[in-house]
């Protein structure tokens, strides 16, 4: 059973079919075109513009097959609206959709089918563009692509008609509207001539259209009305898009309608679009009501309130009963004699002349004219408060409300006031003024607000002193709670709906506390208390309450808080605690701090006075107990220190100050007091004891070996010791009291300067000082000069503390002339090492030439022979290296040479490629080996016999060498380690001596003097080397060199 296929959006396909309204439609030439082209393009004989209705599919357009339409169960173009591409059947015999098809096996046997899908901009496929042929055949992919092409131009054709149609129907549907219009709507040209009008124009004006089109719209205009229909005109040029004003138009029976006109202009054609109603038959009803109204409130306010009456003038005419008895004056008083301004306050009237004034832009003078000008010029009523004057003098508060009276021709012919006495209403809102005023001001000093919530609206009221606590302007109730909620924070919101919640369930009374943030970031904290508002019904339908700021409160609290919190944490800095003990009960009580001092938790009172007894060290504790509490005097303090034992042994030192307090009969009931945790303060104390009996003791020694004196701000020396006495030879009485010049001798003006300069200015002098002694001998000492300062920092005497160097001066003269001796010396050994070097190397270089050329002249010559022959040469060249050793050696010190910023990681890299093999060894050089200031030319050889040590004597498979470095406080350490056999304790200090090897030189190539030389570039740059090893764990060589200070 085959089954028609469908697209899923069916309904709305067919409902967007519907909306081209084509089917069914005639023939049209430009469909036909595309459909004889496609029979062009792809050669065959038939093809079809297919449109699928719901039960049908109908050709638009044909050629080559007669019939319009065809059932929609048996059509190819089914298929083609189910895809996006074009649907092709290359032999419908063949293919199981089809091969049993009416149009198939009958007329018009169709054997090859391909359809285009007809998809619109909303992507419905509306049908196909397809062709048919009767034999079987394929399209090639440019008919395929020519095809779609030509079904999309199919369904810009239908778009386009759809569009043509839908601008039809618009058009006709507004042109019906407009000719069928109440309203006049016509559009007048640049000119000002009407171009055209709708019939309403004949309807309502009686002009046909012929009479009306071509003629200026101004005729039509009253004259009275012209000025100021050309005022709104010219609004346009200036301008504005739409404006809207009222004239009265000419009939063609000559009576005038009065017209309510909105005109527009058109940007590009400058016409003015014009639409214009009838408000005649308005704007006499509204007259009528007007004057209806007038003359029904003169009545009314006539027969209840006082009324008076004046002309034109203000001349009074009526003076009704009413107001007799109001302002105790009689109508035969007042009528025909005076105006009304006998009866106000004269400042009143001209306060409100001047309101008048400003308001209706002309001057009004403060006379009758201020009560009836709005009713003359306005045509409206005047209604106010004034203050009435009686004959009395006495005045009184009313309600006055002037209108005008007019006659038959709706002319002003007088004027009428009704008052009402508002005495009680003035007394009244000034009761409730002062008592709101009372409520405020009392709302205001406690700091409290009252409020007011409606469930239903959302409304919400507050009181002034609500909005004064919460800062803000009064707003109206329907926008107040919205404005409340963002005013709290998200965290208290959440908070407030459960409180509501809970009490709208409960019914019961509710409590809030919140904090509101202002933009200048200050806090104020709010209690709200409220309950809840039911109706008859029992139902809640709102809540009220009051709120009250207290931030004070709050403020104080928190401060309470961290005053006990700072309390605790001056306590715990300062290292003292408080207490307070119970007499009768043994209760105790300690701060926070106490329980830090004794490293406690917090205990309850009983357990903490054992507690405390059990830290107590035991000797101290007896002196605790032994404490008489019966000799206290009850108004003194007393003080008592003891130690405490912590769990770690460690021991602490408590000076302890208490008082007793008594009761109210003045007896004694318990101590209170506190703590200090004195340990520091004593082991100080301890150790300034010390000191003071070490630097008694350093006197004592410095008195016996130093040469002291002290002299005064002006140097006048005021003590010496014997020392001085001794090397100086004069007597302690000989010098104190002299100046010190005395045994200054002949010292530079420029010396004396700098060591005066330098201790006046309070700093310590530190140098050496050539003195006379009382024999005319001279003496040199080693002096330091320390000034005392007072306190403002100016020294007022000095200390000079000297050491006996006379001896060694005298060796310093002896040594310079000795370096001076050594400096030839040297010169003439550089020059004989030379000299000998030469010389020695001279044979040494042609015993190995002559064994050379032995070699090369006797290539023949027995292997015995020849491995002598290699032993010589081999000899020759550890001779050559022994004297080149020997020479570097002894130049080592002796030749300055100048130390240079240097990457010794760089280095060990370069001697490790130019002296480690390639294979067998594995190198490893630490990262952190760092950049230096050394002699780069001797620390270049230093680690080249180092690593060529560890490459010579090792002995494994394969050798490792590391090199380590580590920054010490003072020193570079580096390490050079291997994993050879080792070196024997017993060798550790002979392997640096020169000439000495571990193993026999016949065993291992070597001249004895590589060590040798890097324990001597070591030692001249200040440096120590030492060995770790153990027989067959490798040896490792750690050597030190002092940093750049």
């Amino acid at each position: 059973m085959k089954i028609n296929p469908k697209p899923e959006n069916e309904f709305d396909r067919l409902k967007a079919l519907e909306g081209y309204s084509i089917m069914d439609t005639l023939p049209e030439k430009e469909y036909d075109a595309i459909t004889q082209l496609a029979s062009y393009i792809c050669g065959t004989p038939i093809a079809l513009v297919s449109l699928l209705d719901k039960d049908r599919q109908w050709f638009k357009s044909s050629v080559g097959l007669g019939a319009t339409e065809t059932p929609r169960e048996i059509s190819f173009c089914q298929y083609s609206i189910m895809g996006e591409e074009v649907y092709e059947v290359t032999n419908a015999l063949e293919n199981t959709l089809f091969a049993d098809n009416p149009l198939v096996t009958g007329n018009p046997d169709i054997r090859f089918y391909a359809g285009a899908p007809l998809k619109d901009s909303d992507g419905f496929n509306l049908g196909s563009l397809c062709v048919i042929d009767t034999v079987p055949r394929a399209l090639d992919v440019n008919q395929k692509n020519a095809l779609q092409l030509l079904a999309n131009q199919v369904v810009l054709l239908l778009q386009l008609r759809k569009n043509n149609e839908d601008l039809h129907t618009t058009q006709k549907e507004f042109q019906n509207f407009i000719d069928l219009s109440k309203d006049l709507v016509c559009i007048a040209n640049v000119n000002g001539m009407f171009h055209k009008v709708n019939p309403a124009f004949t309807r309502v004006l009686g002009y046909s259209k012929a009479e009306l089109e071509g003629t200026p719209f101004v005729n039509f205009v009253h004259p009275d009305d012209l000025a100021a229909t050309y005022h709104e005109v010219e609004k346009l040029a200036k301008g504005e898009l739409t404006i809207s004003f009222e004239n009265r138009y000419r009939c063609k029976n000559g009576t005038y309608i009065l017209l309510s006109w909105n005109t527009s202009p058109d940007p590009v054609t400058g016409n003015l679009y014009c639409i214009a109603r009838d408000m005649t038959l308005e704007n006499d009803q509204k007259e009528a009501l007007v004057k209806t109204s007038s003359e029904l409130s003169a009545i009314l306010n006539s027969t209840e309130f006082s009324v008076i009456a004046t002309d034109l003038e203000g001349t009074i005419k009526e003076f009704n009963d009413g107001a007799e008895k109001m302002l105790g004056y009689t109508a035969a008083d007042v009528v025909g004699k005076t105006s009304p301004a006998i009866i106000h306050v004269l400042d009143e009237v001209i306060k409100r002349a001047e309101e008048l004034t400003f308001e209706l832009g002309e001057e009004v003078e403060p006379g009758f004219d201020v009560f009836v000008v709005k009713a003359r010029k306005l045509g409206i009523a005047d209604s106010r408060q004034w203050t009435y004057v009686r004959k009395d003098g006495s005045t009184l508060p009313i309600q006055l409300s002037i209108t005008a009276i007019k006659n038959s021709l709706d002319e002003i012919t007088g004027y009428l006031g009704v008052a009402k006495d508002i005495t009680k209403e003035k007394e009244a809102e000034l009761n409730l003024i002062n008592s709101n005023k009372l409520l405020d001001e009392s709302q205001s000093i406690a700091k409290t607000g009252s409020w007011k919530f409606d469930l239903i609206t959302k409304d919400l009221i507050w009181s002034k002193g609500h909005y004064r606590i919460f800062e803000i302007d009064e707003l109206p109730p329907d926008t107040l709670y919205e404005a409340y909620r963002n005013m709290l924070k998200p965290q208290d919101l959440i908070l407030l709906d459960k409180e509501i919640e809970k009490s709208v369930a409960t019914g019961q009374d509710f409590e809030f506390f919140n904090r509101i943030e202002f933009p200048d970031k200050r806090v104020k904290y709010i209690l709200t208390l409220g309950k809840v508002i039911k109706n008859e019904s029992g139902e809640i339908i709102g809540a009220q309450g009051s709120i009250q700021d207290i931030t004070e409160k709050t403020l104080v609290e928190q401060s309470l808080i961290n005053s006990n919190k700072l309390l605790d944490e001056s306590q715990s800095i300062a290292k003292i605690g408080s207490w307070k003990f119970d007499l009768a009960t043994n209760d105790l009580v300690w701060s926070k701090a106490h329980y830090s001092i004794f490293e406690l938790e917090e205990l309850s009172s009983d357990k903490l006075f054992v507690a405390y007894r059990e830290r107590i060290f035991p000797d101290d504790l007896k002196i605790l107990d032994n404490l008489n509490l019966d000799k206290l005097n009850i108004d003194e303090d007393f003080k008592i220190s003891y130690r405490i034992v912590l769990p770690d042994n460690s021991i602490k030192h408590i000076l302890e100050i208490g008082k007793p307090f008594k009761n109210d009969k003045g007896q004694m009931i318990g101590l209170q007091g506190s703590i200090m945790d004195v340990t520091e303060k004593t082991l100080a104390e301890q150790k300034i004891a010390e000191k003071a009996k070490e630097i008694n003791d350093i006197r004592s020694a410095l008195d016996e070996s130093s040469i002291v004196s002290i002299s005064d701000k002006n140097g006048v020396f005021s003590f010496v010791n014997d020392n001085f006495c001794t090397i100086s030879k004069y007597t302690k009485e000989e010098l104190v009291g002299k100046d010190q010049r005395i045994i200054s001798g002949n010292l530079s003006s420029d010396f004396t300067s700098t060591i005066y300069k330098t201790i006046t200015n309070g700093n310590i002098w530190k140098g050496e000082i050539r003195n006379l002694a009382k024999d005319g001998t001279y003496y040199w000492e080693k002096t330091t000069i320390v000034p005392f300062l007072n306190e403002k920092g100016n020294p007022y005497q000095y200390i000079a503390i000297s050491a006996d160097i006379t001896d060694q001066k005298r060796a310093e003269e002896n040594l310079k002339v000795a370096l001076l001796n050594l400096g030839k010396t040297n010169k003439e050994l550089d020059q004989f090492a030379y000299i000998v070097s030469h010389d020695l190397k001279a044979p040494l270089r042609a015993i190995n030439n002559l064994s050379e050329w032995i070699v090369e002249d006797m290539p023949d010559m027995p292997k015995e022979v020849s491995a002598n022959f290699d032993l010589l040469r081999g000899r020759v060249l550890r001779m050559e290296n022994l004297i080149n050793g020997v020479l570097e050696y002894s130049r080592i010190g002796r030749t300055k040479i100048e130390k240079q910023d240097t990457d010794l990681k760089k280095m060990l890299y370069q001697i490790v490629d130019s002296i480690v093999p390639t294979e067998g060894f594995e190198i490893y050089i630490a990262e952190n080996i760092p950049k230096i200031k050394i002699a780069s030319i001797l620390f270049q050889q230093l680690f080249s016999n180092l690593i060529s040590n560890s490459v010579k004597y090792n002995d494994k498979p394969i050798g490792k060498i590391e090199c380590f470095y580590e920054s010490l406080p003072h020193f570079h350490q580096f390490t050079i380690k291997d994993n050879g056999p080792g070196i024997a304790e017993e060798y550790h200090k002979k392997v640096f001596k020169v000439f000495q090897t571990i193993e026999a030189r016949d065993k291992k190539e070597s001249t004895g003097i590589g060590l040798s030389i890097v324990q001597k570039i070591i030692e001249e740059a200040e440096g120590t080397i030492r060995i770790v090893s153990e027989n067959d764990e490798g040896a490792s060589f750690i050597f030190t060199i002092p940093k750049e200070a």
